[in-house]
């Protein structure tokens, strides 16, 4: 294969790979600046992601905001549900906590400190069902 050709493949693998980002950003990213602003974030259906979590553990978001608040929506039972940052504090983001479903523990893969099923002792964020239904995170107010 040619050096130009290659470097023209390179290229358009890029472009592709900025596109792919661009359609993410505007698809799971802010919808209008007043949302971007107040870092309120509608997850979805409460009662579907409930279901979802029961299935299958608590649910990772990834880099809401452009940053690196990476976070766990996690529901405890009944109308109870939490948010909290997906590392532990003081780690890189890397070191994304691991659900074990078998001992409902989180693990941080790093320092192998476990954090339980509610995220205590990590960083929370109010998350509740509003009168739609809907789960609503409001990353503005951390504990």
């Amino acid at each position: 294969m040619k050096p130009t050709t290659m470097v023209l493949a390179g290229l358009g693998g890029v472009a592709a790979g900025v596109a792919l980002f661009l359609v993410v950003l505007a698809v799971a990213g802010p919808k209008t600046t007043d949302q971007a602003r107040t870092a309120t974030f509608k997850v979805g259906s409460a009662k579907s992601l409930a279901r979802t979590v029961a299935r299958t553990g608590p649910l990772l978001f990834q880099d809401l905001l452009g940053g690196a608040r990476d976070i766990y929506v996690q529901h405890l039972g009944d109308d109870k549900w939490t948010a909290f940052e997906a590392h532990a504090p003081g780690q890189p983001r890397t070191c994304f906590l691991r659900w074990r479903a078998d001992s409902r523990t989180f693990v941080d893969p790093c320092s192998d400190q476990a954090y339980p099923a509610d995220g205590a002792g990590l960083v929370t964020y109010p998350a509740a069902a509003d009168r739609k239904g809907a789960l609503i995170v409001d990353l503005t107010q951390p504990r």
